[in-house]
């Protein structure tokens, strides 16, 4: 598996311009309801896609915030955390700076880490919205402007961003009920709840040669989407190998996108359907794990995979 991109404040993003980046737009027909929300500003394209943004005499002494396209869903708090999408560019002249449209899935964003202008925006507008900020580039991140992202002290920042789902806080660990794995399947070890490793005594000599998605506890959540925003605990090992390539109980559970591209296709096939609360074991055959590169020093080519993986939390 792949990690994502780690949760950072948006000022480090722009700081850095290091988030893909890509044109203006993708020039979709608006599904909006105010294109023209802050004079000299125009926003345009459906929501949940790379907005086209213009610029054309935007001149700015104080953040300033307008509704682009208006959703119906809950209400931000300041102390909430929501995935978005965004989108930064330099107010003077449009370019962009900065987006995670092209990422494939949105980016969880803890209000309360924010700087005051982008807390301000995006506290009290509601799941669903299109919101469009202009402010000084002095006021957001200051004096000296962020000249590595092409920002002077005297041009305006725009950020535009869609708020696609409030992230509810994950599950400490497993909750639900305990499943019969079958007899030829790898056993679990744990302790206090935590896999500590991977036990191929009484498992098949030769590893299945298809995708196995083998429930070990099944949850009474919401079932898990491809595109969903997964919080997990994992342990990870080649088959008949004692030894773990990767795990995550010694540390902080693992965030991501269940995304093609994002991730090996072993965890992109056989998470859906799954539901939050669950443990379940993922058998992944090489064509769906790491193939016939493998990835050195852990992996070797064409290793069959073992995956024992805590769901603790999605959200879109």
């Amino acid at each position: 598996m792949r990690r994502s991109f780690a949760v950072v404040p948006i000022t480090a993003l722009v700081l850095s311009a290091t988030a893909a980046c890509g044109g203006s737009g993708s020039g979709d027909s608006a599904s909006t309801t105010n294109t023209d929300v802050i004079n000299g500003l125009t926003v345009t394209g459906d929501f949940g896609k790379k907005p086209d943004v213009k610029v054309s005499g935007l001149d700015v002494n104080k953040e300033t915030t307008g509704t682009v396209i208006k959703g119906d869903g809950a209400s931000v708090a300041a102390d909430s955390s929501v995935n978005w999408y965004f989108y930064v560019a330099n107010g003077t002249n449009g370019k962009v700076v900065a987006t995670n449209y092209s990422d494939g899935a949105p980016t969880k964003l803890v209000v309360a880490d924010q700087p005051k202008a982008i807390k301000d925006a995006v506290t009290g507008h509601h799941i669903g919205d299109r919101v469009a900020v202009a402010v000084p580039v002095t006021d957001l991140i200051g004096k000296q402007g962020a000249p590595q992202a092409g920002l002077g002290p005297k041009d305006d920042v725009v950020l535009v961003f869609d708020l696609m789902a409030e992230v509810k806080p994950p599950l400490p660990g497993p909750k639900g009920t305990a499943v019969k794995p079958p007899a030829n399947a790898p056993t679990v070890v744990q302790k206090g709840g935590n896999v500590t490793g991977i036990d191929f005594a009484n498992a098949s000599k030769k590893p299945p040669t298809k995708l196995q998605v083998i429930p070990l506890i099944e949850g009474t959540g919401p079932a898990v989407k491809e595109g969903d925003q997964l919080t997990v605990d994992y342990f990870g090992a080649v088959y008949g190998q004692k030894k773990p390539f990767d795990e995550s109980y010694t540390k902080d559970p693992a965030t991501f996108g269940l995304t093609q591209g994002g991730l090996i296709d072993g965890w992109v096939k056989g998470l859906p359907g799954v539901k939050v609360g669950s443990r379940v074991m993922l058998i992944i055959p090489p064509a769906q794990g790491y193939g016939a590169k493998g990835s050195p020093p852990s992996i070797p080519a064409n290793a069959t995979l073992v995956f024992v993986i805590d769901v603790l939390g999605a959200n879109l």
